[in-house]
């Protein structure tokens, strides 16, 4: 009985068991049934591609990127083929293995290179390194067989007529950043974007589209058909408004200075000549130059890569005189005919303001007191005018605020106003501050652009428009063109007494018997001009001392804005130079040379 009853026992476990295997059987059966389903069906792209990408690779066929020609049609930027190292990291067993015997062929940043390796994506090829000498490309195929997993792509760089001329218009470009990739999906690791310039505000034109290549490769990676392809489409061309002519002469013409010159259109504001110096080496930012040579510019203490045309701020100086002048023959505070009597300095309740003339200027009305630029008359009619019409025509003509040109970067400069100074150090505007800025000085900071924007405003009848540097966009394979139209951003009323007026002080300026701009004199050209001399410092410092004793660092800006020709104004040309002295000896000389390459360019009539 016992026996038996126990028997049975076993026999109830065992089946017991038995029952547990194979419900866990069961459920694993079903489990891998559904997986396979899985695979089968609904997975089957997948891994379909998964498998096929030892023998099926979709290759990427970058677009070449737009080429950049001057306002002639004269190329100034355009690619040229340059070769790089790629890796496959799933053709590569031993990343670093490899790594070491690719540097005894090329030098290599081994860091660098795993790092890209390990950010490609499955059978992208990952960029190592870039600009190899052909050969250096001859020994990696020579060696191939030790390489597996190596290509050699074929890509197109920027190649230029003379990069350092044009530097801060065109702009430097490198290699896409996380960010870049984060913002548009259609960027990869080792892609190159414009940085700085019109590169990066026309970086969307410039780039194109890329293609693709569906191709099958053998076990080492070597593409045996094509089997689909796709063409890449080129970016865009763009035709600047820069003359290269007048552009190259004014980068020769700066050398050793630092400053600006620019050159515009007064009727849409179109940009010939913007030159900043001093200028860099854009092939110093390219992912294979030196990183010492990028370094050299960014440490470089005259900063080179500061646009001064629009990142600079200066106070203008007597150029401002010209928009003291119009506002308050505007606003009816004085005619031309208006007299006042220079003895060297103006008094005002407690304070003394000095004239740059010692002796003083005697009796002057307006034309002759720009001619003369007499700090005195200015701080009448300053006075006379008021803080708050000046702060409304300063901002209509740009000054404060953006101008709108098609670059990066572009700095608003300041300008005062009665409401800035309250809210700001909780003061009153007081009428010794009126003075002062009455002849551009005080609290107010200028780009050069601006000033040129105030003049061209001015003198083409009040139209402000946005600079511009970009004349048409070319579609690269049918040539079709798309003119850029000016963009027209107010209209400011000038009465033509206003306007006239100013015209012919800014001709006495350089053509007078008095003139204070006389070496900007271009023989058969009338031009108007204005200097400038913006104070780094207070007179204290300097006054008893030589203008050749100075520290560089402690002398004035040297400014010159003109207009030309007289007869029919139709061009602005500024300068500012930096610690170059009074505007007639260190910045008029720049303008007048500058207006001289123009009328042997064909820009302007010489008179007999």
């Amino acid at each position: 009985m016992l026996l038996k009853t126990l028997k049975d026992d076993v026999l109830e476990y065992i089946k017991k068991r038995t029952i547990v295997f194979y419900s866990i059987l069961m459920i694993f059966m079903i489990i891998l049934g559904v997986r396979m389903a899985y695979m089968q069906v609904v997975g089957f792209e997948k891994y379909k591609r998964l498998s096929e990408n030892n023998r099926i690779r979709l290759m990427r066929i970058k677009a070449d990127r737009g080429f950049i020609k001057d306002t002639k049609g004269r190329l100034i930027v355009k690619n040229t083929p340059s070769y790089e190292l790629d890796v496959v990291k799933e053709d590569v067993k031993d990343i670093d293995s490899l790594l070491d015997k690719l540097n005894e062929v090329v030098p290599i940043d081994k860091t660098f290179a795993k790092k890209q390796i390990k950010k490609s994506y499955l059978y992208e090829p990952a960029m190592i390194q870039r600009g190899l000498t052909f050969k250096q490309v001859s020994k990696v195929l020579e060696n191939s067989a030790d390489f597996h997993g190596v290509e050699i792509g074929l890509e197109s760089v920027r190649s230029y007529q003379n990069n350092e001329a044009f530097s801060h218009i065109l702009g430097y470009m490198s290699e896409v950043n996380e960010n870049d990739i984060q913002k548009k999906d259609s960027y990869s690791s080792g892609d190159m974007i414009g940085k700085t310039g019109l590169e990066k505000v026309y970086e969307n034109v410039l780039r194109g589209e890329d293609g693709a290549r569906q191709v099958e490769v053998d076990s080492y990676g070597r593409i045996l058909e094509v089997l689909s392809e796709k063409q890449s489409i080129p970016g865009k061309n763009i035709a600047l408004t820069i003359d290269s002519d007048l552009q190259n002469f004014t980068h020769k013409l700066m050398k050793n200075r630092k400053g600006t010159v620019i050159v515009m259109d007064i009727d849409n504001f179109n940009i010939l000549t913007m030159y900043s110096a001093p200028s860099y080496n854009l092939m110093s930012f390219t992912p294979f130059a030196k990183s010492n040579d990028r370094l050299d510019i960014i440490r470089n203490a005259d900063k080179p890569l500061l646009n001064r045309a629009i990142e600079g701020s200066y106070p203008p100086g007597s150029v401002f005189k010209i928009l003291t002048a119009v506002v308050a023959l505007m606003e009816e505070k004085i005619t031309p005919d208006t007299i006042f009597n220079c003895p060297g300095e103006f008094q005002y309740g407690n304070f003394k303001y000095r004239c740059w003339k010692r002796g003083g200027h005697g009796n002057l009305d307006l034309v002759h007191a720009l001619e003369q630029s007499c700090d005195v008359y200015f701080y009448n009619v300053g006075l006379l005018t008021g803080i708050d019409p000046i702060t409304k025509y300063a901002n209509l003509f740009s000054l404060g605020r953006k101008t709108g040109i098609n670059l990066p970067n572009e700095k608003s400069g300041f300008f005062p106003s009665r409401e800035w100074k309250k809210k700001s150090k909780n003061e009153p505007w007081y009428p010794g501050e009126t003075i002062i800025t009455s002849i551009g000085q005080g609290y107010m900071a200028t780009t050069p652009l601006q000033i040129a924007v105030m003049l061209s405003g001015i003198f083409n009848g009040g139209k402000v428009y946005a600079p511009n540097l970009v004349k048409y966009i070319e579609d690269a394979d049918t040539g079709v063109q798309v003119m850029q139209e000016p963009n027209l951003l107010r209209e400011v009323h000038l009465s033509e007494e206003a306007v006239s007026t100013a015209l012919e002080g800014m001709r006495l300026v350089v053509h007078g018997k008095r003139a204070t701009g006389y070496r900007a004199l271009v023989k058969g050209v009338t031009i108007g001009g204005k200097t400038g001399t913006a104070q780094v410092v207070s007179l204290k410092h300097t006054e008893e001392m030589d203008n050749d004793d100075i520290p560089e660092n402690l002398r004035d800006h040297s400014w010159f804005g003109s207009v030309f020709p007289v007869s029919d104004p139709k061009y602005v040309a500024v300068a500012l130079i930096e610690h170059g002295g009074s505007g007639s000896k260190g910045a008029a000389p720049i303008i007048g040379a500058v207006i001289n390459k123009m009328a042997d360019l064909g820009y302007v009539w010489r008179q007999p």
